[in-house]
């Protein structure tokens, strides 16, 4: 029989000790509880005690409110740092929701939305506390896309991804999530998109945050998106446009020639026009290749695939614009994060208002992360920056 023995003051997770200094020095908790306010005088646990604990059980390794029970004696340890049980936290995520809202569409179906102000606010102003945002720059690129969550919930809803789930709208900068707000799993992502828009941009705008650039898939191919980010943000932007018969004989008659173009390992040609969308003209940037079956499109006349990105921008020549629209790629990777290293895949509630709280503080825990992976990369070769989180605990988190 294999006698065990374990030394009480040895955990297997004492990485989590150097992260615990870090967030101490960066005041994180202070920000928490200043943003979202005190709790009733007799309360024994704060809002930072529940937003920490659910970022230092993710470091460790744990995808689960009941994994806090196993974690208890590490975390007991860390100065500060009140330890709530599995309940506690759920019940804690639960006082932070706010109301489901109940929007009808033009053609009568029912979408619900649940839009938490308070804790877009606390993610926004979290990544400029910990300094991966910065009020000076200008230059930032806002991503927005939506993500769907397939889930068996008490209320979510059969999509056309052929599941039940939620479909949230994720706003996010240099891969870091600065809005979100939750959308019920049949919500067409164009229905009130503009509203969202304008939502994220106060958000950002309350924290002197000013993209200068907007880059969004299809589902964004709106003209009040358009008119809104040409004419009253006054920024640039590139959005993948819809093939329809328009666009598609408007590019195979482009009166000026074709350029040969080299993207990546691909060869393409690539053109421009001019476009009426909305109120006012845009650019229109094409790119085309010879299908593989050498059918003939109906519209075109030619055996040409075609794609299309509708910009405002004017100084960038077309190979330029689709490189930049194409790395949108690296910004979903955001979303492969989220789901897989920061468990948006497994929400823990029955109920819309209390899965947003959950994915809303998941991102911060992404953002803190985020923040001590930069930190350590600096002070040992075993960490880059570009590291998942299981390779991190692997690396320091697990750490006798």
């Amino acid at each position: 029989m294999i006698n065990l023995v374990k030394h009480s003051n040895v955990t297997s997770f004492g990485g989590i000790h150097l992260i615990h200094q870090e967030i101490g020095v960066k005041k994180v908790a202070a920000l928490i509880d200043q943003h979202l306010g005190h709790r009733a005088r007799n309360a024994q646990y704060s809002y930072s005690d529940l937003i920490l604990n659910m970022s230092y059980t993710a470091m460790c390794g744990g995808d689960c409110a009941e994994d806090i029970n196993y974690l208890q004696g590490t975390f007991h340890r860390l100065k500060g740092l009140k330890v709530p049980s599995a309940d506690t936290i759920l019940n804690l995520q639960k006082e932070l929701s706010t109301p489901v809202e109940v929007l009808v569409s033009a053609n009568g179906i029912e979408n619900k939305i649940n839009i938490n102000d308070k804790l877009n606010e606390l993610m926004t102003q979290m990544a400029l506390h910990l300094g991966l945002l910065n009020t000076e720059d200008r230059s930032y690129t806002f991503d927005f896309d939506h993500q769907f969550i397939a889930t068996e919930k008490y209320d979510a809803v059969y999509s056309y991804k052929k599941q039940r789930g939620y479909f949230p709208g994720v706003a996010c900068i240099n891969n870091i999530p600065v809005y979100i707000e939750n959308r019920n799993g049949n919500c067409h992502v164009s229905f009130n998109q503009l509203e969202t828009f304008k939502r994220a941009s106060k958000v950002l705008a309350n924290h002197s945050i000013f993209p200068n650039k907007y880059r969004m898939d299809s589902g964004s191919y709106i003209k009040e998106i358009t008119d809104y980010i040409h004419n009253a943000q006054k920024a640039l932007f590139y959005i993948r446009a819809e093939q329809c018969s328009s666009l598609l004989f408007t590019a195979a008659n482009c009166e000026t020639d074709w350029k040969a173009c080299r993207i990546g390992m691909s060869k393409y040609q690539v053109n421009s026009f001019d476009y009426q969308f909305g109120k006012s003209k845009h650019r229109i940037v094409v790119y085309r290749w010879l299908n593989k079956t050498g059918q003939q499109n109906i519209i075109t006349g030619d055996a040409y695939c075609y794609l299309f990105i509708i910009t405002n921008d004017r100084g960038w020549n077309e190979k330029q614009i689709i490189e930049f629209y194409n790395q949108r790629g690296n910004s979903e990777r955001m979303f492969d994060i989220q789901n897989n290293d920061f468990n948006w895949n497994k929400l823990p509630f029955s109920d819309m208002q209390y899965n947003t709280v959950y994915l809303q503080i998941m991102a911060m825990c992404n953002i803190i992360y985020q923040q001590m992976i930069k930190i350590f990369s600096d002070q040992t070769d075993l960490i880059e920056v570009q590291h998942r989180l299981k390779k991190f605990i692997f690396r320091l988190i697990c750490i006798p």
